[in-house]
């Protein structure tokens, strides 16, 4: 796996995980393959807990929330 293919399966589960279910064991290695290349974790934490929510919006909110953030710091590590 790589960072580009890891993006865009969390990309993914945000735009399907309102209507199907995505394999939790693709979403969860994608999860742990890009916190294992970060020092801060909480975004990761944050996109697990989002996958928990049982309100659709709430859900939609935290998981582009976090995915954002995962963006922000892996631009920033290439600086």
């Amino acid at each position: 796996m790589d960072e580009l293919t890891a993006l865009t399966i969390l990309a993914k589960t945000i735009n399907t995980c309102l209507n199907t279910d995505l394999p939790a064991a693709e979403v969860f290695a994608a999860l742990n393959f890009l916190a294992a290349r970060l020092p801060v974790k909480w975004p990761f934490v944050e996109f697990r807990q989002g996958l928990e929510s049982g309100d659709e919006n709430v859900r939609r909110q935290i998981l582009n929330s976090a995915l954002a953030a995962i963006k922000l710091l892996l631009r920033a590590r290439q600086r």
